[in-house]
């Protein structure tokens, strides 16, 4: 005696098509797509740099390998010009960009890459600033006798131009430049000190820091110096 089993039909044609569903909902994978940004408004522009960024709204299904800001001088800038990195995924981030030239308009757009490839920002311009001469200041006079004083400056900004030379100038008129008796305290930022000497007793001097870059010489606030010593 043998016994046969027989499906149910109905049951049959359930299961295949549960089964197809679930194969096809399986299978189903939403293809990744490059992510979508913003670009963050570029600010601290110097003559040779600048700070920027950008935001990833959406990773596009696929994790960020890397993000950051691409720039050019041409326009449509993409990551195989100039470009500035920052690690991260989803979110807000900033870079710093480096190594521009002065009085240049530069387009930059935030990257961000993916499996799917490489989505960008909006573009933006800006122009890095002229070199210009340096700001300092001048030190108070010191240490006054007949014959000599102690003086120096403090240079706080080079704008652009590296300082070449600086120090102290000094004459009886109002203006002393560099075309009269001066100084020369190194090069640099920073401040210094310089002896004033060989100076005349009973005179009235007027003294001011120097600074000179590949612009010109810029001078801080005129200081005096008049011999405490001076006989009635």
């Amino acid at each position: 005696m043998s016994l046969t089993l027989t499906a149910n039909p109905k049951v049959i044609e359930v299961f295949i098509i549960v089964s197809v569903i679930f194969l096809n909902y399986s299978c189903k994978k939403e293809k990744p797509t490059p992510p979508i940004l913003s670009t963050s408004l570029v600010t601290e522009i110097s003559q040779a740099s600048a700070t920027s960024g950008g935001n990833v709204k959406d990773i596009g299904g696929a994790s960020i390998t890397s993000r950051g800001v691409c720039w050019n001088t041409t326009g449509l800038p993409t990551t195989e010009n100039n470009k500035a990195v920052e690690s991260g995924e989803l979110g807000s981030f900033t870079c710093k960009i480096t190594q521009l030239t002065p009085n240049t308009m530069y387009y930059i757009r935030a990257f961000a890459i993916n499996g799917a490839g490489v989505g960008y920002g909006d573009q933006i311009s800006f122009t890095t600033l002229q070199i210009a001469t340096a700001s300092l200041t001048t030190t108070s006079v010191t240490e006054i006798t007949s014959t000599s004083a102690i003086t120096g400056g403090n240079i706080t900004a080079d704008n652009g131009g590296s300082i070449t030379s600086r120090g102290i100038c000094w004459n009886t008129n109002s203006s002393p430049t560099t075309s009269t008796n001066k100084t020369e305290d190194g090069s640099g930022l920073g401040s210094f000190s310089s002896s004033l000497s060989a100076l005349q007793p009973g005179t009235t001097y007027f003294v001011r820091a120097y600074a000179t870059n590949s612009v010109g010489t810029a001078y801080g606030a005129k200081a005096s110096v008049h011999d405490h010593l001076t006989p009635e």
